[in-house]
């Protein structure tokens, strides 16, 4: 289990500026639980489907389909046991997130922290389930805590509509899926990561802007960019930044691109950076 939950920045912040813009707050579980007073706030909820965090704002915000808006953080699922990597909050009070505390060590309320985070790119806002914690909110340019520390992987080749149909070779965790139930969890070496990158450059001449992404070493980093189009021109944006583990492999896409087993193995093409069969 990870020690944090993780939500992306782009997708908490508007959350979080919501719940500051409006002037009434929802009294939820979490703050009566918390025993706080009407304040701007963040809620983590935890159900069936994963944790999740709100804008605690009135009026409230919905999707399109009538459902409150919120976002989940994602990771990894034990098919047998039905077991998740996210901790889940041992008090209801625990998920009342105050977007305005003032700390006695000058550090940053939770509202600056994401602002902080979205000027300088940092694109993963880290949750410590325990409010005691000495950290309880992190801000990163990459993940942690993305595999399942006990998994055992095997190898199979895998593929993605994110990457155009290309197969690629990778290292599986047996019995484990995401969150959602879309995919696999892999872990890429890095000449299948390389291959990959080339595949995704040669998308693009014919591209839509934004339909496919790329990849980028950042020396042993890997960025993952999209192109945006903002009807001037576009640009590339890094979403995400891969660091590799302890055996060299990354987890390109992880909880992100729904990764599938190739449907028959024996009769892909998979070759290493030297072209050879493997």
């Amino acid at each position: 289990m990870s020690d944090r939950l993780w939500f992306r920045v782009d997708d908490v912040l508007p959350l979080a500026e919501h719940a500051a813009a409006t002037r009434a707050h929802l009294k939820s579980r979490q703050q009566y639980r918390a025993g706080v007073p009407d304040q701007a706030a963040l809620i983590w909820s935890h159900d069936a489907d994963g944790n999740w965090l709100s804008s605690n704002g009135v009026p409230r915000w919905y999707n399109a389909d009538g459902a409150d808006h919120r976002v989940r953080a994602e990771t990894w699922t034990h098919t047998a046991t039905g077991a998740s990597g996210n901790p889940i909050p041992t008090d209801d009070g625990h998920g009342f997130l105050p977007l305005h505390t003032e700390y006695v060590d000058g550090r940053r309320d939770l509202l600056d922290l994401l602002r902080c985070a979205r000027r300088h790119g940092m694109r993963w806002f880290g949750l410590h389930p325990d409010p005691a914690s000495d950290v309880r909110y992190r801000i990163f340019r990459s993940r942690g805590d993305i595999t399942p520390p006990l998994a055992t992987w095997a190898p199979a080749t895998v593929t993605c509509d994110v990457v155009g149909g290309g197969a690629y070779r990778a290292m599986v965790a047996t019995g484990y899926t995401t969150l959602s139930r879309a995919g696999v969890l892999c872990r890429f070496p890095r000449f299948a990561v390389q291959r990959m990158a080339a595949h995704l450059d040669a998308l693009h001449p014919g591209d839509m802007s934004g339909e496919h992404p790329r990849l980028r070493f950042d020396g042993d980093e890997v960025t993952v960019e999209w192109e945006d189009d903002h009807g001037l021109g576009s640009r590339w944006v890094e979403h995400d930044r891969v660091v590799p583990d302890a055996n060299r492999c990354y987890a390109i896409g992880a909880y992100q691109w729904p990764w599938i087993r190739v449907a028959s193995e024996a009769t892909t093409r998979a070759t290493d950076p030297e072209g050879r069969s493997r």
